[in-house]
């Protein structure tokens, strides 16, 4: 076997215990040395040689190859410093950061390291968007393109943390999350759109309308009015009379203008047990699973022992930052990849503010 990479990982809250920790651990290749985090209590129970609330002691360790930056967004430019000043591959979640001003100052401030950051864009990863991302270069690849994008969940069962932020402090949900869809539009089509056009609620519940080159169109409907008995995402293409469909990371249809027909299922789990369904009987488990939320569950905000749980690439991603920590891989989503995001999330949102369509130059701020 392959010699293990040692990791650590600042900023152990709900998800990233629900996530990252858990596909790190199970990752035979993987030394999980170090937690950091400002609350400490529980994590002792994972088994880590070390448990610390000083990110510099952690960062500082020679051991420690790289680093897992799942703080809240205000924190992950301290990361990123100490990624530089001591030379360790950083994973940072998205948004990079949190501001305009301070995506620009990361740029600058890492640009001659921009190969240290992996940033937190998950989906690209999954299996369902690899093989929609195949079936549109071999189906949809002229004339018009039209991509709509549904990210719809449910702002009761957040963490009251993340509602406080959003709700009440007006955060927009465009930059927490709406960014991984513009990493993955970019994904998909290879370029950053010239315009963007915001209505809606403004920091919650938008419709984004994105123009890129080649006559493509998306239409990025995002917001947290749903209910979480329902499918959260959805993905559908149109082009070259093809449409392919991506049903909540559990099923994707191809229907194609030659007359063929593709059904891929894809596996999702349940406390650890693993199901391939279909989306009907998915989306059924998941409605047993919104009803019987408790209100002592909705008031502590984590559920993701019980929910289910669709393959949306994190235990992925979380090998490629491996291999990137060993020095066997660039990072595929690096630096300037995450501030394009946050880039546009700014101008989105600026879009909405002025009720107009603002016109975009991404490469030419970001001077990639």
């Amino acid at each position: 076997m392959a010699e293990k990479t040692t990791l650590g990982v600042v900023g152990c809250g709900g998800f990233c215990r629900g996530n990252h920790i858990p596909n790190l651990l199970s990752n035979p290749l993987v030394r999980l040395k170090s937690l950091c985090d400002l609350n400490t209590d529980g994590l002792e129970e994972y088994g880590t040689d070390v448990v610390t609330t000083d990110m510099e002691e952690l960062f500082a360790d020679p051991e420690i190859q790289g680093v897992v930056c799942a703080t809240k967004p205000d924190a992950r430019f301290e990361a990123m410093e100490l990624a530089k000043k001591f030379r360790k591959p950083l994973f940072v979640e998205k948004p990079l950061c949190w501001g305009e001003e301070q995506t620009f100052k990361a740029v600058d401030m890492m640009r001659e390291h921009s190969g240290l950051i992996f940033v937190g864009f998950n989906r690209e990863f999954s299996p369902l968007m690899q093989d929609a991302k195949k079936a549109f270069l071999e189906r949809c690849t002229s004339g018009n393109t039209t991509i709509i994008y549904r990210i719809i969940g449910e702002s009761y069962l957040w963490p009251q943390h993340h509602y406080t932020a959003v709700v009440d402090r007006k955060e927009s949900t465009i930059v927490h999350e709406v960014t991984h869809i513009f990493r993955l539009m970019h994904f998909f089509t290879g370029t950053y759109p010239v315009s963007v056009n915001t209505s809606g609620g403004g920091n919650m519940d938008n419709i984004i309308t994105l123009e890129y080159p080649g006559d493509i169109t998306v239409v990025i409907i995002a917001g947290d009015n749903s209910n979480a008995g329902f499918p959260k995402e959805y993905l559908e293409i149109n082009g070259n009379h093809t449409t392919i469909a991506g049903y909540n990371f559990t099923e994707l249809e191809v229907t194609g203008n030659d007359g063929t027909f593709i059904r891929n299922r894809y596996a999702y789990t349940i406390a650890g047990k693993p199901y391939i369904t279909g989306r009907i009987e998915a989306e059924e488990r998941k409605r047993e699973f919104r009803f019987s939320v408790t209100e002592e569950e909705r008031a502590y905000g984590y559920y993701y022992h019980r929910q289910p749980k669709v393959d949306k690439g994190h235990s992925q991603e979380m090998e490629f930052f491996r291999r990137c920590a060993a020095g066997i891989t660039p990072s595929p989503i690096n630096l300037f990849d995450g501030a394009a995001a946050n880039i546009l999330a700014y101008r989105a949102i600026k879009s909405h503010k002025q009720a107009q369509r603002i016109a975009l130059n991404i490469p030419g701020e970001l001077g990639i």
